[in-house]
């Protein structure tokens, strides 16, 4: 009885590992029959967890670094990285998320292009959250748009402060004297490319008791603003600095960039208060639009969509 026994027990031993081995069965077939779709779906992660990296990278490079060098904006030839962020040249640091307009207006769509590399497309716009106005539209395509092909794109958000104009140079609480008063104002660079971008205004305005009626500013000894701009009462008084209009001299146009001089004179008594401000523009800004609160610093939504291509 006992070797029946011991029989017995082997036989239901083999009967349970047979049942135990038929689930086991078809999960390992459920899973062989799956595993393409597995493996399309492991594959999609890392391509996502890639590409979220990648947008995540680039954003902040642009928005919170000023590139390499800091002042690339100034000979685009010389560029390193790019980087949008003004930079302080007292604490040698880039202000984060706060944007030059000179660099915004100078960064190319390959520039960021080679940021990310030839296997992303993307798609970044910088627009005003007040007015909605565009500053920035670079991308892959041609109208930065999002491709309609894109299985899975990525979008980054980022809130950054930007100010529509850059007052690049400025005399403020220019007084008469009674006497001929000759005020040197901190000169402004340009070259090729800062032109090809940007528009440049002369902005006087009257501040003091009586109006200013005798004044002039000249630019590189090129008189921009003359005393009979001042006869009608006018104020502010906005001039385009236009080198079609003043001569190739007023805005110096070189491939490097060069120190504009500013001159302002003023002939009056001490009534007689103004301010002077050269305002660099985007290109083609009309005068009508021209004014100081073109210069406050407002929020604008920074977006990019960055996809596999």
């Amino acid at each position: 009885m006992g070797l029946l026994d011991r029989d017995s027990r082997g036989y239901a031993l083999s009967l349970d590992l047979l049942l135990a081995l038929i689930p086991l069965t078809l999960v390992l077939g459920l899973v062989a029959a799956d595993m393409d779709n597995l493996m399309y779906q492991m594959q999609d992660v890392v391509y996502r967890g890639s590409t979220e990296r990648v947008a995540a990278d680039t954003m902040n490079a642009l928005l919170t670094t000023s590139g390499d060098p800091y002042n690339w904006e100034s000979n685009v030839a010389g560029l390193k990285v790019p980087g949008l962020a003004r930079y302080d040249n007292a604490s040698q640091q880039p202000k984060r998320y706060y944007l030059l307009p000179s660099k915004v207006g100078s960064i190319t769509s390959s520039q960021i292009q080679g940021m990310m590399g030839d296997q992303y497309g993307y798609s970044l716009n910088i627009t005003s959250i007040n007015t909605g106005t565009n500053v920035l539209m670079r991308g892959t395509r041609l109208d930065s748009s999002v491709d309609p092909a894109a299985k899975d794109v990525v979008r980054v958000e980022r809130i950054v402060l930007y100010a529509d104009y850059d007052i690049v140079s400025d005399a403020v609480n220019i007084r008469g004297t009674g006497t001929p008063l000759v005020v040197t104002a901190n000169s402004f660079p340009t070259n090729a490319q800062y032109n090809s971008v940007f528009d440049y205004y002369v902005y006087v305005n009257s501040t003091g008791l009586t109006s200013v009626t005798s004044a002039s500013v000249d630019i590189n000894s090129v008189t921009v603003v003359k005393s009979n701009d001042f006869k009608s009462g006018t104020n502010p008084v906005v001039k385009l600095i236009d080198p079609a209009v003043y001569g190739s001299n007023v805005l110096y146009n070189q491939t490097e960039l060069m120190d504009n001089v500013v001159t302002v004179r003023l002939q009056g008594s001490p009534t007689d208060k103004m301010n002077v401000y050269i305002l660099q523009v985007p290109k083609g800004t009309p005068a009508s639009e021209i004014s100081l609160t073109g210069a406050d610093t407002s929020k604008f939504r920074a977006i990019l969509y960055v996809w596999v291509r």
